[in-house]
């Protein structure tokens, strides 16, 4: 392991003058933050309450050839103060400053408090945790606005694998907009790594070499095989943690100074493709400063040794809209957003949405309509359409023409950007007292049992037309599967959240032999508030006859035997119901089952 000279002055600082590594970091560090200030500031929808996080935060300062130096918590300080004219009036900044170690944390609050007295600092709030980063997550959610419009960055420079997997997944899933930069230190993990392969050939370890492999699987992830894979393979698995939930990656390489190897990766998250671009550019330049110009250029030539790995969240693309919220003409319904258009479940009843949207020209084909757009414009539509509507509404249905919690049957995951739209789009509504109903062929997320967030009055709800896995993959390809769906609306129903269930298009048993058997569904639905049900359209096999053993002679006929076991079961179960127009025992009368 290579250790770099440390040296102590009276203030017992750290003195980085041998330390390049330390400098270049300080120094890209300024130079993202100070992109941070700039976009953000331009970004007049976003509120006027920013966060910044910094979970290793030091002793604040360093010395540098006998001179103070700032460290990462005044940086961030300076560049406000030297930016204050031109960032936007009522900003609100709050610094989150996390650091363990008692004696770092004492010389840290004072020279933090003295930097903002001196500089007459008004609009800065500092948190200051005496805690493991680890801990410290949970207390900085709770003081943050976990929203779109909260700009939030994030700066973790640990001396080795202190934070742990789970605290950056954590991280990532907040809803706010992110700038991560994370020191990975590679020799750390190499370093471990090592260690742990001894204990693969035999060899035993000592109680420090146990700790340090137990660090190393906590750091990694459990999940991660430390002992097959290569350090690369490490970091590979590592930045999914990333660009699993959406984010881009780009990574600047600093080396050891007395050989050719690297020291660590600064790696720098971003959800943005266009700033993930920049901070590209930043770490060409730092490259061309240090390592001078080559034949082949400058940062020109450096940018492409960058390490950068896009988001693999690539399904999702996005488009604008002029408008969101309109009038629905769904006999059930009220007001609706269809925020996404396009649909990954690729169901293929046929699916009516898919219907009218190659109508219309939106999507090509069924792989077309199988790539889900989102649209980006959602929030700030709802900015300008809320107040203007809001009288007119009784409550929003999310969504008629797509799934607002679309599920990746290839992850086994909902779509990321999808239900974070989704959940900030609720909350707006809910925040103008706008109830929410929601239809899903997904799962819910733990989100939405935040009872401070989202209103008790919105309703969630799942399609479920059947119980038959044969049936759900010729016909409902890549939706999540029943018993998921089941128990997803269960969780909700047992904290006392509404429910319901949607059963429609409700096949026939030519397309599901179960189909008769509608008691072992609604046995298993028995806990919702409501249940709607209507009949398949849009496919010829939906007419049923069996000739040799003729039960029903048509479709109305099966169809009106269906639904008086549905109201029967309502009725008995004291579970609210409404039987769709053009399905026999229709009752336009229950249409307003939604409405207060």
């Amino acid at each position: 392991m290579w250790k770099e000279l440390v040296m102590r002055n009276n203030d017992n600082l750290w003195d980085i003058s041998n330390r390049p590594s330390t400098k270049t970091k300080l120094e890209i560090l300024e130079k993202v933050f100070n992109i941070w200030l700039t976009i953000w500031n331009k970004q007049d929808w976003a509120q006027n309450e920013w966060y910044i996080v910094d979970l290793f935060a030091g002793r604040g300062e360093y010395i540098d050839n006998g001179n103070k130096k700032d460290g990462s918590s005044i940086i961030f300080l300076r560049k406000i103060v030297n930016r204050r004219n031109s960032l936007r009036n009522n900003l609100k900044i709050k610094l989150f400053l996390v650091e363990k170690d008692k004696t770092n944390f004492k010389h840290l609050r004072e020279s933090l408090n003295k930097f903002k007295e001196d500089n007459c600092i008004e609009n800065i709030e500092i948190c200051f945790f005496n805690i493991d980063c680890n801990d410290a997550i949970a207390d900085i959610v709770k003081s943050i606005n976990n929203t779109n419009k909260h700009p939030l960055f994030i700066f973790i420079d640990p001396t080795g694998l202190q934070i742990k997997k789970t605290t950056m997944q954590e991280i990532v899933k907040l809803q706010n907009p992110k700038d991560i930069l994370f020191n990975y230190i590679l020799e750390g993990v190499t370093r471990t790594s090592g260690i742990a392969r001894k204990k693969d050939r035999g060899e035993e370890l000592n109680k420090k070499e146990s700790k340090t492999v137990e660090t190393l699987k906590e750091f990694i992830g459990d999940d991660v095989d430390i002992i097959k894979a290569n350090r690369k393979k490490l970091l590979e698995d590592y930045v999914e943690v990333f660009t699993a939930q959406g984010l881009n990656v780009v990574g600047y390489d600093v080396k050891y100074p007395d050989r050719n190897d690297i020291l660590y990766y600064l790696l720098f998250a971003v959800k943005n493709k266009r700033v993930a671009d920049i901070v590209k550019d930043v770490y060409a330049k730092q490259k061309e400063k240090e390592l001078g110009l080559t034949l082949f250029g400058g940062k020109e030539f450096y940018i492409n040794s960058i390490l950068t790995i896009d988001s693999k969240n690539t399904a999702v693309s996005t488009i604008n809209r002029k408008s969101l919220l309109y009038k629905t003409k769904v006999e059930y319904g009220d007001w609706t957003i269809n925020h996404i258009t396009g649909c990954m479940h690729g169901c293929k009843f046929p699916c009516y949405a898919m219907i009218m949207a190659k109508k219309f020209g939106w999507f090509k084909n069924y792989e077309d309509w199988r790539k889900p757009k989102i649209v980006s414009n959602a929030l700030e539509l709802l900015e300008k359409e809320i107040p203007k509507y809001k009288s007119q509404i009784d409550f929003v249905h999310l969504c008629f023409m797509s799934d607002p919690f679309m599920y990746d049957f290839e992850n086994k995951e909902l779509v990321p950007e999808i239900k974070e739209l989704t959940l900030q789009i609720i909350e707006k509504l809910n925040k103008e007292g706008i109830r929410v109903t929601t239809l899903t062929k997904g799962i819910y997320p733990e989100e939405i049992l935040d009872k401070q967030r989202f209103l008790q009055g919105n309703e969630y709800g799942i399609t479920l037309v059947s119980l038959n896995d044969d049936f759900k993959k010729e016909y409902e390809p890549f939706s999540a599967n029943y018993k998921e769906r089941i128990n997803s609306l269960k969780r909700l129903s047992q904290a006392g959240l509404n429910t319901w269930v949607s059963m429609e298009p409700y096949p026939t048993p030519a397309l599901d032999e179960t189909a008769n058997n509608i008691e072992n569904i609604l046995e298993k639905i028995g806990f919702v508030n409501k249940i709607i049900f209507g009949k398949l359209n849009y496919n010829k096999l939906a007419n049923y006859e069996n000739n040799a053993n003729p039960v029903w002679k048509n479709s109305d006929d099966f169809y009106k035997e269906i639904a008086a076991k549905v109201i029967e079961f309502c009725r008995k179960n004291n579970i609210k119901y409404h039987i769709k127009a053009g399905t026999p025992l229709s009752n336009y009368g229950t249409k307003n089952i939604f409405q207060k």
